[in-house]
């Protein structure tokens, strides 16, 4: 007798909840009074501070568990990316909050008695303290913190987490070395639909001296302004955006010879772009650039386009197992990045990976049997059952077929949104670019004594 399992669902406190949220959502509110109205602010606040909490205890309780391998996801992040469509941002929210869930300012979230503000504040203040501030301190801090924050502005709370911080550690403006290079950070955001990346920098004493170097320099009124005989009218944040940008095209086009690092943007873009002018090139960074623009970061530099065809070099058999530096920029004009439908990671952070039949198992290291794929995806083939087909109708150029017996192979990932991969170099017209004039730019270098193989051109 064959047994029917239904799928499991939420506990019922929660689907009680989701009743009444329902309730709630279909509610008029265009004939309450302002009192009301705030009185309904402030319950809402209250439930989103326990919801954050009691999400915090779940999510832990799902990575113990090894939830996200178990229901055929590639780890915790890509269950909430790939799974629940969150931002990468939102899901790091999620398993930071996991990592504090028993937390006593995790607690107070669960009692509604702080805010997000506050806990962000809070757990500032918390790293701030030096590695060696022991349990029993960092524990006085934080009871000390969730006190004030029951009376204090975010604002007000920040300023009374300096005096703390100051009584604790009178020396913290004044640390060592080693505790500046432990801070020192900087990271950009992937683009919104405007194009425009958001940048976090925590700055050493070092890059903060020469920010204001930059800004004496080109972010004054006038500097880096096109037209002398009209007003400069940008903000100070623009023109120091403009000093930034300049300041990393000459770091960027210096003699390689004394910097020792000759850079390569790669940019991915086809003829119809450069005809029309129109629509965003790609990187190999997951940038996404306006053609003009493209065009107007390659001016000065060399230029190589790649042509490629069967002479290339682009079939290798079994003469070599990883694909050859030809190969990878042929895959990354036909994929862009990770070709798994829940991956989004750029052509940088990818592998060439044999689609077909692997090499251990006699594959040939040629480019209609190449696909790229994150580390973690392919790490998922090898460890949890993935496998992958060359297939040129899928939208992504490979299909890639889910574990038997999971969750995922009962209901496999959709594609990737979008129109089809180009066909990689079925045919002679795909525009890559003039790769045997890289040979010979490498060629030049090595004979300079330049022994980074690397290409120094701008590339598009």
């Amino acid at each position: 007798m064959s047994e029917t399992r239904s799928a499991p669902t939420a506990g019922s406190e929660l689907t009680s909840i989701l009743v009444a949220l329902e309730q709630h959502l279909r509610r008029d509110w265009a004939e309450s009074s302002p009192a009301q109205l705030h009185a309904e602010l402030v319950a809402l606040e209250q439930a989103q501070r326990r919801i954050r909490a009691t999400q915090a205890r779940v999510v832990a309780a799902a990575r113990q568990a090894g939830t996200a391998r178990e229901m055929g996801f590639i780890n915790d992040r890509q269950m909430f990316t790939g799974g629940m469509g969150l931002s990468p941002g939102e899901a790091r929210g999620r398993l930071d909050d996991a990592g504090i869930a028993d937390s006593a300012r995790m607690r107070a979230s669960a009692e509604g008695k702080v805010s997000a503000g506050h806990l962000r504040i809070i757990g500032k203040a918390l790293d701030s303290l030096p590695d060696e501030c022991d349990y029993e301190v960092r524990s006085r801090l934080e009871q000390q913190l969730l006190s004030a924050a029951e009376r204090a502005t975010t604002k007000q709370l920040q300023e009374e987490a300096h005096q703390l911080l100051d009584a604790l550690d009178p020396g913290r403006t004044e640390r060592g070395a080693d505790e500046r290079a432990r801070r020192r950070s900087v990271s950009c955001s992937g683009q919104g639909l405007d194009l425009m990346a958001t940048a976090n920098m925590t700055m050493d004493p070092q890059l903060a001296a020469l920010m204001r170097e930059v800004h004496a320099r080109w972010g004054q009124p006038g500097r880096l302004w096109p037209d002398p005989d009209s007003k400069d009218t940008r903000t100070d944040g623009q023109r120091m955006h403009d000093a930034v940008v300049h300041a990393l095209q000459l770091g960027l086009s210096a003699d390689a010879r004394k910097t020792g690092a000759p850079a390569a943007i790669v940019v991915r873009m086809d003829l119809d772009q450069l005809a029309t002018l129109a629509g965003c090139g790609q990187t190999d960074g997951g940038i996404r650039v306006p053609v003009p623009q493209a065009l107007a970061m390659a001016r000065g530099n060399h230029w190589f386009l790649a042509l490629c065809d069967d002479e290339m070099d682009l079939r290798l058999f079994r003469s070599r197992r990883t694909a050859s530096r030809y190969q990878r920029l042929a895959l990354f004009a036909a994929y862009g990045g990770c070709t798994h439908p829940d991956c989004d990671q750029d052509a940088r952070h990818t592998e060439a990976h044999h689609a077909g039949k692997p090499w251990s198992a006699g594959g040939l290291t040629n480019i209609n049997e190449l696909a790229l794929a994150s580390g973690d995806c392919h790490a998922m083939i090898h460890d949890t059952g993935w496998s992958t087909v060359p297939d040129r109708r899928a939208p992504q150029g490979v299909r890639w077929v889910p574990p038997s017996g999971t969750p995922r192979a009962e209901k496999p990932p959709p594609p990737k949104p979008g129109p089809p991969p180009l066909t990689p170099l079925e045919a002679p017209i795909l525009p890559f670019a003039l790769l045997r004039d890289l040979d010979h730019a490498i060629t030049v270098r090595s004979r300079d004594g330049r022994t980074d193989d690397r290409p120094r051109e701008t590339a598009a």
